[in-house]
């Protein structure tokens, strides 16, 4: 039971909303976001001032970023699954801080479940900041082993061109899992 609990908190979650399981044929939902934003509050920053100002306003893409799309007032489990479902993608802004964080951790489980359930490829990983080896997860290292990730490099403008030009390819293409592994 203990080695299952994500599963069961996903699930507990999912069923609450009385939402079916998704078909593992090709993605045809229409969702509220294109991306759910999985980061740890220091990096809220360059969320705001790259990553926001970079999909929404120059490439109009809706995001759902945690510190302005949730609600107050609910349980923020129930919130993050909900919020998760009605994206597309989920992109994780991997720091040394986002792989120590619970409610990081958490986001991650879930965008996974949905990956597992969906058969589609609906995680962007992004590492942010260098992450030390050996912090990463089994279960986080092993989707960084299995599929292409981003890297964010600061002082060069040809590769920042090249990142958001990924990231734009990452956001609009939908792939089914088994092509993606």
């Amino acid at each position: 039971m203990y080695c299952k609990r994500w599963k069961i908190r996903y699930w507990w979650h999912i069923t609450k909303k009385g939402w079916q399981r998704l078909s593992s044929s090709a993605d045809t939902t229409e969702y509220e976001y294109d991306a759910f934003v999985s980061y740890d509050f220091k990096d809220f920053p360059w969320v705001k001032h790259e990553l926001m100002v970079e999909l929404e306003q120059k490439r109009s893409f809706k995001l759902c970023v945690p510190h302005r799309d949730f609600p107050g007032g609910e349980v923020l489990e129930e919130i993050i699954v909900d919020r998760i479902h009605k994206s597309r993608k989920t992109i994780l802004l991997l720091t040394p801080e986002f792989v120590k964080s619970h409610w990081c951790e958490f986001e991650f489980r879930m965008a996974r479940n949905k990956l597992f359930d969906s058969g589609n490829d609906v995680i962007v990983a992004v590492i942010l900041k260098p992450l030390p080896s050996g912090c990463v997860s089994g279960s986080l290292y092993q989707v960084l082993n299995q599929k292409l990730y981003l890297e964010w490099v600061e002082d060069n403008v040809d590769a920042k061109d090249l990142f958001w030009a990924k990231l734009n390819d990452a956001l609009t293409v939908t792939n089914t899992l088994y092509q993606s592994l």
